[in-house]
Protein backbone atom coordinates (compact mmCIF):
# COMPACT_ATOMS: atom_id res chain seq x y z
CA UNK A 1 0.00 0.00 0.00
CA UNK A 2 1.48 3.39 -0.96
CA UNK A 3 2.37 5.79 1.79
CA UNK A 4 0.61 9.10 2.23
CA UNK A 5 -2.94 10.31 2.43
CA UNK A 6 -5.64 8.22 0.74
CA UNK A 7 -6.85 9.70 -2.53
CA UNK A 8 -10.15 11.55 -2.74
CA UNK A 9 -10.48 10.42 -6.34
CA UNK A 10 -13.79 8.90 -7.30
CA UNK A 11 -14.69 7.88 -10.87
CA UNK A 12 -17.86 9.98 -10.46
CA UNK A 13 -15.58 13.04 -10.52
CA UNK A 14 -15.24 12.47 -14.27
CA UNK A 15 -18.83 13.60 -14.82
CA UNK A 16 -18.35 16.74 -12.71
CA UNK A 17 -15.11 17.64 -14.48
CA UNK A 18 -16.51 17.13 -17.97
CA UNK A 19 -19.74 19.03 -17.24
CA UNK A 20 -17.92 21.93 -15.58
CA UNK A 21 -15.38 22.30 -18.38
CA UNK A 22 -18.16 21.94 -20.98
CA UNK A 23 -19.79 25.03 -19.47
CA UNK A 24 -16.63 26.95 -20.37
CA UNK A 25 -15.09 26.98 -16.91
CA UNK A 26 -11.46 26.24 -16.05
CA UNK A 27 -9.85 23.37 -14.17
CA UNK A 28 -9.70 25.67 -11.14
CA UNK A 29 -13.51 25.70 -11.06
CA UNK A 30 -13.49 21.91 -11.39
CA UNK A 31 -11.23 21.77 -8.34
CA UNK A 32 -13.56 24.09 -6.43
CA UNK A 33 -16.62 22.05 -7.29
CA UNK A 34 -14.88 18.85 -6.22
CA UNK A 35 -13.50 20.41 -3.03
CA UNK A 36 -9.85 19.77 -3.88
CA UNK A 37 -6.80 21.80 -4.91
CA UNK A 38 -6.03 22.53 -8.55
CA UNK A 39 -2.86 20.46 -8.23
CA UNK A 40 -4.99 17.48 -7.19
CA UNK A 41 -7.08 17.79 -10.35
CA UNK A 42 -3.88 18.00 -12.40
CA UNK A 43 -2.48 14.92 -10.63
CA UNK A 44 -5.68 12.99 -11.35
CA UNK A 45 -5.30 13.72 -15.06
CA UNK A 46 -1.88 12.06 -14.91
CA UNK A 47 -2.99 9.11 -12.77
CA UNK A 48 -6.45 8.24 -14.13
CA UNK A 49 -6.91 7.87 -17.90
CA UNK A 50 -10.70 8.06 -17.59
CA UNK A 51 -10.41 11.39 -15.77
CA UNK A 52 -8.01 12.69 -18.42
CA UNK A 53 -10.50 11.71 -21.11
CA UNK A 54 -13.30 13.54 -19.31
CA UNK A 55 -11.13 16.66 -18.99
CA UNK A 56 -10.23 16.58 -22.69
CA UNK A 57 -13.86 16.14 -23.75
CA UNK A 58 -14.97 18.89 -21.38
CA UNK A 59 -12.33 21.30 -22.65
CA UNK A 60 -13.35 20.67 -26.26
CA UNK A 61 -16.98 21.37 -25.41
CA UNK A 62 -15.95 24.43 -23.40
CA UNK A 63 -14.06 25.81 -26.39
CA UNK A 64 -17.23 25.40 -28.40
CA UNK A 65 -19.12 27.45 -25.80
CA UNK A 66 -16.59 30.29 -26.02
CA UNK A 67 -16.49 30.24 -29.81
CA UNK A 68 -20.31 30.30 -29.90
CA UNK A 69 -20.24 33.36 -27.64
CA UNK A 70 -17.86 35.08 -30.05
CA UNK A 71 -20.03 34.11 -33.02
CA UNK A 72 -23.14 35.46 -31.28
CA UNK A 73 -21.32 38.68 -30.44
CA UNK A 74 -20.22 39.12 -34.05
CA UNK A 75 -23.81 38.66 -35.24
CA UNK A 76 -25.49 40.85 -32.62
CA UNK A 77 -22.83 43.37 -31.66
CA UNK A 78 -23.79 42.89 -28.01
CA UNK A 79 -21.22 41.70 -25.52
CA UNK A 80 -17.58 42.06 -24.63
CA UNK A 81 -15.33 40.77 -27.40
CA UNK A 82 -12.19 41.27 -25.30
CA UNK A 83 -13.48 39.02 -22.53
CA UNK A 84 -14.55 36.34 -25.01
CA UNK A 85 -11.23 36.39 -26.86
CA UNK A 86 -9.40 36.26 -23.52
CA UNK A 87 -11.44 33.18 -22.64
CA UNK A 88 -10.58 31.54 -25.93
CA UNK A 89 -6.87 32.34 -25.61
CA UNK A 90 -6.80 30.67 -22.22
CA UNK A 91 -8.85 27.64 -23.14
CA UNK A 92 -7.56 26.96 -26.65
CA UNK A 93 -4.11 28.58 -26.79
CA UNK A 94 -3.00 26.42 -29.70
CA UNK A 95 -5.65 28.06 -31.90
CA UNK A 96 -6.16 31.47 -30.26
CA UNK A 97 -2.91 33.27 -29.57
CA UNK A 98 -1.11 36.49 -30.39
CA UNK A 99 2.32 34.91 -30.29
CA UNK A 100 3.87 33.96 -33.58
CA UNK A 101 6.81 31.64 -33.74
CA UNK A 102 9.57 31.92 -36.29
CA UNK A 103 12.10 29.25 -37.04
CA UNK A 104 15.37 30.62 -38.31
CA UNK A 105 17.99 28.22 -39.62
CA UNK A 106 21.30 29.64 -40.76
CA UNK A 107 24.76 28.37 -41.49
CA UNK A 108 27.54 30.40 -40.01
CA UNK A 109 31.09 30.20 -41.34
CA UNK A 110 34.03 30.99 -39.11
CA UNK A 111 37.40 32.14 -40.37
CA UNK A 112 40.33 32.09 -38.05
CA UNK A 113 42.53 35.17 -38.23
CA UNK A 114 45.82 35.29 -36.42
CA UNK A 115 47.85 38.40 -35.75
CA UNK A 116 51.50 38.23 -34.85
CA UNK A 117 53.14 41.21 -33.25
CA UNK A 118 56.85 41.42 -34.01
CA UNK A 119 59.16 43.73 -32.14
CA UNK A 120 60.80 46.00 -34.71
CA UNK A 121 64.55 46.03 -34.95
CA UNK A 122 66.12 48.90 -33.00
CA UNK A 123 66.76 51.95 -35.15
CA UNK A 124 70.31 53.18 -35.66
CA UNK A 125 69.47 56.86 -35.31
CA UNK A 126 68.19 56.51 -31.80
Amino acid sequence: MPAGRPTKYDPAHCEVAEATLAEGFSEAVVAGRLGVCLSTVQNWTNEHPEFLGAVKRGKALGAQVWEQRLHTLAASGEGNATAIIFGLKNRVPSLWRDKTEQDVNATVGVTRIEHVIVDPAPRDDA
